[in-house]
């Protein structure tokens, strides 16, 4: 219930040229996600398709693409970049990589 406190959607400007990698680094490093209780959370990082998966009790992401490409790389036709972080509970997150890295959904 603590993140209803804040803003879902937020706007960040970042250079087009900085990684994947370096944005989701620093949307971590702020706390952008809520810390569930327990430790055990799951998180799909989306734009138009799964760029990977961020786990509460993981050190780091872990990515379905190449983190080192520009955020810029990432846009939609004439638009910007969109990133989306879709909670999954608290599915085991190596699960939902497999899953995710294998072209499926996984259940939720």
């Amino acid at each position: 219930m603590g993140d209803d406190a804040r803003p879902h959607d937020e706007t960040f400007d970042v250079p087009p040229e900085t990684p994947l990698a370096e944005v989701v680094a620093g949307l971590l490093a702020r706390h952008f996600l809520a810390s569930i209780a327990g430790g055990m959370a799951t998180w799909i990082l989306e734009s138009d398709r799964p760029l990977g998966v961020v786990a509460q009790q993981w050190d780091g992401p872990r990515f379905l693409v190449d983190a080192s490409r520009p955020i810029a790389s990432f846009a939609a036709e004439g638009g910007g970049v969109s990133l989306m972080f879709r909670y999954w509970k608290q599915h085991d997150p190596d699960h939902v990589y497999g899953e995710l890295a294998a072209g499926r959904r996984p259940a939720r």
